[in-house]
């Protein structure tokens, strides 16, 4: 291969590796990073639900794993060494992205005695250790036209893979809940604190390096005699700019729903699911406003409590949900385990 050669796979490589980052951040993906702050699924089941007065120590382990294929095209200007020249390439071809995401969420929660509002306060904390894993490959042809109006074309092919694992971004949370009978619910405000690790040259980050403010309200419908529960938990969630990409997510929109039997106070059963829609598009550089995202989630939902000691118990349940209804998002699957105990 002689140097011009050279010199036109370089930037053959180069312009396939600027479609991979287009088509991660702006093709299949809307918001910042794929997804946003609030992981989907993580209030069900009893969302509405606020508890004694007391403090409470969970354990969430959240799994996610999920796929994307994206169609590719650019078109680049390329320079002729040694001449003035400049020839027209064009790169026609699709980038598939594959993530897997594992996190340990850490929350403490305190339940106040004393009435506000006519309902019973509360604070909590919640801090994620996560790991993620990024795999993109990429596969197309470069067309390159001569001077002479000729069309030479290059098969390319080529896989870039990135982890990472770190502290994430923490969770502050007040909360306001009452109690009605059969009908239990609550009121959150979230504040999302970028404390996360962060670096703008990485593919995948823990940390979103940007706040977020969250209102949230709960509803759960608890039926004592027959064991049939209804819960619903719906939240807007209202993105900062990254100040280090200037780039800013849309308003999202998402909803968390469970339909649970429950046999006895130590198991029940159920179907959980959510719903994703943003609302507005992203905005800075390279943002689309008609790029929004769209997901939806099913699956089953089980769970109850043990025993601990003589007064004590581990409340545990686990929750899988198969996405459907994608757009502009990465499809797949998301796992949860949650544990709970009281102090």
């Amino acid at each position: 291969m002689n140097k011009r050669q050279n010199y036109f796979l370089r930037n053959a490589t180069l312009l396939i590796s600027i479609c991979a980052g287009l088509a991660l951040l702006n093709g299949t993906e809307a918001v910042e990073g794929g997804s946003g702050v609030y992981a989907l699924g993580y209030i069900s089941p009893q969302a509405g639900l606020m508890p004694k007065s007391g403090t409470y120590l969970s354990y969430n382990y959240y799994g996610y794993q999920g796929k994307s294929t994206t169609a590719v095209s650019a078109v680049k200007q390329v320079a002729i060494p040694g001449t003035h020249l400049k020839l027209p390439v064009q790169l026609n071809g699709s980038m598939k992205t594959e993530v897997n995401s594992y996190s340990s969420l850490f929350s403490l929660t305190h339940v106040f005695a004393e009435k506000l509002l006519g309902g019973q306060p509360g604070l909590a904390v919640l801090l994620p250790y996560a790991k993620a894993d990024l795999d993109l490959s990429g596969s197309g042809v470069l067309s390159l036209t001569s001077p002479f109006g000729h069309v030479h074309h290059l098969n390319l092919s080529g896989n870039n893979s990135q982890s990472t694992s770190g502290i994430g971004d923490t969770t502050l949370s007040g909360l306001l809940g009452w109690h009605h009978g059969r009908w239990h619910t609550m009121a959150m405000f979230n504040l999302y604190v970028p404390t996360g690790g962060y670096d703008r040259q990485r593919l995948v980050n823990i940390g979103r390096n940007h706040w977020a403010v969250e209102p949230m309200v709960a509803l759960t419908y608890l039926n004592e005699a027959s064991g049939l529960e209804v819960s619903g938990a719906t939240g807007v969630t209202f993105n900062q700019k990254n100040p280090d990409t200037e780039y800013k997510s849309g308003t999202e929109f998402h909803l968390d729903l469970s339909v649970i039997q429950h046999f006895s106070e130590m198991f029940y059963i159920g179907l959980a699911g959510y719903a994703y829609q943003q609302l507005t598009g992203d905005s800075g550089s390279g943002a689309s406003d008609a790029n929004k995202g769209q997901v939806y989630g099913l699956g089953p939902i089980l769970g109850g409590a043990i025993p601990i000691g003589q007064k004590q118990k581990l409340f545990i349940n686990g929750r899988y949900y198969q996405e459907f209804g994608v757009e502009n998002r990465l499809k797949g699957n998301t796992f949860f385990l949650t544990a709970t105990v009281k102090f």
